[in-house]
């Protein structure tokens, strides 16, 4: 198989590639969209958003983003067999190609299909000894089709292998020690599987999470990077939305406020003390492919929350990509692309040194 190569980069490595994505975004509530009630036929629409256009991704570039995450669930378009309906990839590869045509990296992911939406019948992949024997197969057929069909695109195109997988009881924080050992062999089963298609996907750069995406010392203490074919092209993905308080109305445990205050900066600095304390002795690049807050009318705040985050990243080397899903944490019109809160775009922006 003859392999595409990016005159710019090349078969670049994992260090290069997270060096050189600055900032992102993730086109949230669109690809990964699933359910029972709608016409799959229009699936990227059903959570209230327009299906992407070019002017759209053009925007997110000309406002200094280096990557788009774009979050898939696959299993609303496998048959029975497992097989992934063609007009779906072609769908996907539409999103990527637009990314790539704009100079940016684009991470490809499987969202939905692990994680805590039971309620839509999703989380077939669960960090769970039995269904993992269940369904390892079935999983590895995804994978292995989906890097398959996009073999030849260059590697500023990124797989990331499960989005927040949870065990069957859908705990965020605290999983059995044989659950964390089994997402551990998810992962290693998505790199295998990668890797044996061959082409470029024999070094293409990869990205492997912790149980839930977490980032607790328990989580990230459990986590184990898989064994690779290809020295130095694996990323380790976290998410945080901490302080949650501040994050997210929906967290009514958490101390509830709309000031960036003092708490929550400590707060924040702390994620990162504890990701430095995980990853000090490897070699693996990080990126913090979720981090976002509501808009609670505190936009100002907002914007120190989100500097705060992107600084101590930079600091770090460690890539943030925010989360917007068109609505509550958005900072792009999906309509049209125009910058709906340009107060935490330039914060962003400034702390990334863009």
């Amino acid at each position: 198989m003859e392999i595409q190569q990016d005159n710019n980069i090349g078969m670049e490595s994992a260090r290069s590639a997270v060096e050189k994505m600055k900032l992102g975004w993730n086109l949230g509530n669109t690809f990964e969209c699933h359910g029972s009630w709608f016409d799959n036929l229009r699936i990227e629409t059903a959570w209230g958003n327009p299906i992407p256009t070019r002017e759209l991704v053009k925007a997110v570039a000309e406002q200094g983003f280096s990557v788009i995450r774009v979050p898939v669930t696959w299993y609303p378009h496998m048959d029975e067999s497992g097989r992934i309906d063609e007009d779906w990839l072609k769908r996907i590869r539409r999103i990527v190609k637009m990314t790539l045509a704009e100079g940016m990296y684009c991470i490809v992911n499987s969202h939905h299909d692990a994680g805590s939406m039971r309620s839509y019948g999703g989380g077939w992949i669960q960090a769970d000894r039995n269904n993992y024997m269940a369904n390892r197969d079935r999983a590895a057929y995804m994978w292995e089709q989906i890097a398959e069909y996009f073999s030849e695109e260059s590697d500023r195109l990124i797989f990331e292998s499960f989005s927040e997988m949870l065990n069957p009881d859908c705990e965020w924080d605290v999983p059995s020690e044989e659950e964390l050992e089994v997402a551990n062999e998810w992962n290693q089963l998505f790199v295998d599987t990668v890797r044996a298609t061959g082409g470029a996907n024999a070094e293409r750069n990869l990205i492997v999470s912790p149980y839930a995406g977490g980032i607790s010392d328990y989580l990230l203490g459990g986590f184990v990077i898989p064994k690779d074919s290809s020295e130095g092209h694996l990323i380790a993905g976290v998410h945080s939305y901490a302080p949650m308080g501040f994050t997210s109305r929906a967290a009514t445990w958490a101390r509830q406020t709309e000031t960036f205050d003092f708490l929550c900066e400590e707060e924040v600095e702390r994620l990162f003390t504890t990701i430095d304390r995980r990853f000090e002795e490897t070699d693996i690049p990080i990126i913090l492919s979720e981090f976002g807050a509501m808009d609670r009318s505190n936009t100002k705040e907002r914007a120190r929350y989100a500097a705060k985050v992107v600084s101590l990243g930079r600091e770090r080397g460690i890539t943030c990509i925010y989360w917007d899903e068109g609505k509550k944490y958005n900072i792009f019109s999906r309509s049209d692309g125009t910058v709906r809160y340009p107060e935490i775009l330039r914060a962003m922006t400034d702390a990334a040194g863009l």
